[in-house]
């Protein structure tokens, strides 16, 4: 089977395979040889640090901070100071566009994850609009990753327990292989979810954080010959608890308290056509619709039911390419076709929701991108990825009509990128990227419209630009050292330096009688990431960290930009005992103080936290092809502190043990 052993490290791994992307070219391309900050978070690592919700996962990624508070439903990514709409999230390449200031951004059960990959800065030259400061994408599992040659089937059980919230999972997966054409691969798993209320950081209990939810995963993926592959999958997660309607926010005398339901469901097909032998034609076709629905319920007043639905339908076609000149040039073109909807209605009791208006947009897409290999020039070995993408967008709404302002906005946007890595040594890159990129105004930018607060109203603005990325620079250097300070010890280390210059931000305007969204900010955000790893065969011990450097500033205003946190360092030591079938780790992030805010916003101290966590893969019985075990303490000396990016403290001690079966 593929899982067993994957908490311990085995004898000789030391030269470990270096991590492949697909994020960042479309392509996969080893970590190494990638101009993008791209990081990985596999499966080993979702299942050591037992992960509740996506901020667990990318926890240790520089770069990238959570807000929302501790609630899951209410998380919103932020990446390198920018988040919302500006950040692109995708599930097996199936878009999550919904958005919403106080209703939060990731709604997916971790248990169906097998990887995260996220790409640090702009991706519009690949992926259009809402790529601007970054993408997250989000890998399920398959059945090919517990299925090994020979397996017909196969079922995983496992179930957990973590203490701040009184959480309990339970999660069963069944597996197999068929003798259908070139093979059927099967998949199906169901999650269940519940949770008490959180208990945070010096024993308050957060009032309203509770939840129950469950989650189910379906795949068939058909091999009919040796170069085809055509997969077809549904996800769906469901949702319940009584939270805030703003559910970043505590619960309070004036706080309008919601019975919520959040409900998803992810559909979609590929075909892949791959031949090693046929250099022009390697394609993957995919189609894929995403339906989500937030249904809350007011509780204590007059009992009305509010909902807003916003289904994403989308359409990909990608060929790639591959030309040689003399056996030193090689060519790898990528071209593509994109195009998706975006659809949002809501309701407020009987009435349409002014603050979520009915709306529709439609995006089209083309893009082309050549990796170009340039072996044994006079100047040494190079990678040359120059790419470009346009992007046209026609966005419409009846609300805009009813009130008497334009109801239709059209544009384009033109995306360019140039990569380059230089092969310094045989273990050292240099890389720079040249990137620009765009976000479409999102509907509520658009059309928002009614009552704010008061005598205040929204007033749409349909008139918006779009929000670019004027000229994105990013240096970096790739490290990748064996037998360094010792016979098969091990090196990986990735650094990057980063300045981004933006125009036509888009930002509230508040007056006395109107609030609106207007583009008025011109911004900088530079910084410096450093993640690293390093393995000591002699210790059987791995020591990584990750740095986080990042500063920003309206240029418009002169003042701070909100949404930066504070520079971060993660540090990670974790020591395996194989004989024991054991790995123990510590974990320590050490947060400074964020005192470069806008004028009148909240400070935030700086902060420590430690975490403690060990895996076990005991002996089994024969019946019994894997056990693990995984124990875990976050927040070890209850530390009470508040994120920056978010309004509430963070969760408390957290003792945490999960238990895996695998027949």
């Amino acid at each position: 089977m593929c899982l067993p052993g994957v908490g311990v490290r085995a004898e000789g791994d030391a030269y470990a395979l270096d991590e492949i992307s697909v994020t960042a070219t479309k392509t996969e391309r080893s970590l190494f040889e990638t101009p993008e900050a791209v990081s990985r978070v596999g499966l080993e690592e979702l299942e050591r640090k037992q992960v509740q919700k996506l901020s667990d996962a990318l926890k240790d990624v520089p770069g990238v901070s959570f807000g929302g508070g501790p609630r899951a439903v209410a998380e919103e990514p932020n990446i390198r100071g920018l988040s919302g709409s500006r950040i692109l999230i995708t599930v097996d390449g199936a878009r999550q566009n919904f958005t919403s200031g106080h209703k939060g951004r990731v709604f997916i059960e971790p248990e169906l994850l097998k990887s995260v990959e996220v790409m640090r800065g702009p991706g519009s030259a690949l992926y259009g609009s809402g790529a601007l400061g970054g993408v997250i994408a989000m890998t399920t599992k398959d059945a090919s990753d517990f299925l090994m040659p020979g397996d017909r089937f196969g079922v995983r059980l496992k179930t957990g327990f973590q203490d701040a919230n009184s959480d309990k999972l339970g999660t069963g997966i069944a597996f197999g292989r068929l003798d259908v054409g070139g093979g059927l691969e099967y998949l199906a798993s169901v999650t269940r979810r519940s949770a008490d209320d959180i208990r945070l950081g010096g024993g308050e209990v957060l009032d309203d954080s509770a939840e129950a939810s469950w989650a189910g995963l379906a795949k068939l993926k058909w091999t009919p010959t040796p170069f085809q592959h055509i997969s077809l999958s549904r996800q769906y997660s469901f949702d319940t608890g009584e939270v805030p309607a703003q559910a970043d926010t505590r619960t309070s005398a004036t706080a309008v308290l919601t019975d919520r339901e959040t409900e998803v469901s992810i559909d979609r097909l590929t075909w892949r056509y791959e031949r090693p032998d046929d250099p022009w034609l390697n394609f993957d076709l995919s189609a894929y619709n995403t339906e989500q629905t937030l249904r809350e319920k007011r509780i204590g007043t007059n009992g009305r039911l509010d909902a807003i639905d916003f289904d994403t339908r989308g359409l990909e076609l990608r060929n790639s390419s591959r030309l040689e000149h003399g056996g030193d040039i090689r060519h790898r073109f990528s071209y593509g076709l994109e195009y998706y909807r975006d659809r949002m209605s809501s309701r407020e009791g009987t009435s349409s929701n002014d603050a979520f208006p009915d709306a529709m947009a439609d995006f089209v897409g083309i893009y082309l991108q050549d990796e170009i290999d340039l072996d044994g020039t006079r100047l040494g070995d190079w990678v040359l990825i120059p790419g470009l993408r346009y992007d046209r967008y026609e966005s419409r709404s009846d609300r805009a009509r009813a009130i008497g302002v334009a109801d239709e906005t059209t544009a384009n946007h033109v995306s360019p990128r140039l990569g380059l890595v230089y092969q310094a040594t045989d273990w050292m890159n240099l890389t720079l990227n040249y990137s620009q990129a765009f976000r479409a105004p999102n509907f509520q930018e658009f059309y928002i419209s009614g009552n704010h607060f008061g005598a205040n109203n929204f007033q749409p603005n349909p008139e918006l630009d779009p929000e670019r990325l004027a000229h994105g620079l990013e240096a970096g250097v790739r490290i990748r050292r064996n037998d360094l300070l010792e016979p098969r010890d091990r090196l990986r280390l990735r650094a990057s330096l980063y300045r981004n210059e933006y125009e036509d931000f888009i930002d509230s305007i508040v007056t006395t009688t109107v609030s609106t969204f207007d583009n008025i900010s011109e911004a900088r955000i530079r910084g410096t990431e450093l993640e690293a790893d390093y393995y000591s065969p002699t210790l059987d011990l791995d020591a990584s960290l990750a740095l986080t450097v990042t500063h920003g500033d309206n240029r418009t205003d002169g003042e701070p930009l909100s949404g930066i946190p504070g520079h971060s360092l993660t540090l990670n030591l974790r020591k395996y005992i194989a004989s024991w079938g054991v790995s123990v780790g510590w974990r320590g992030a050490f947060h400074q103080r964020q005192d470069r805010v806008p004028t009148g916003a909240p400070e935030t101290p700086g902060y420590s936290v430690h975490d403690l966590y060990l895996t076990w893969l005991p002996l089994v019985p024969q019946a019994v092809d894997d056990m693990q075990l995984n124990l875990g303490v976050d927040n070890v000396f209850d530390k009470e502190y508040r994120p920056h990016l978010s309004t509430l403290p963070a969760v408390g001690r957290n003792v945490k043990v999960s238990l895996s079966l695998q027949f």
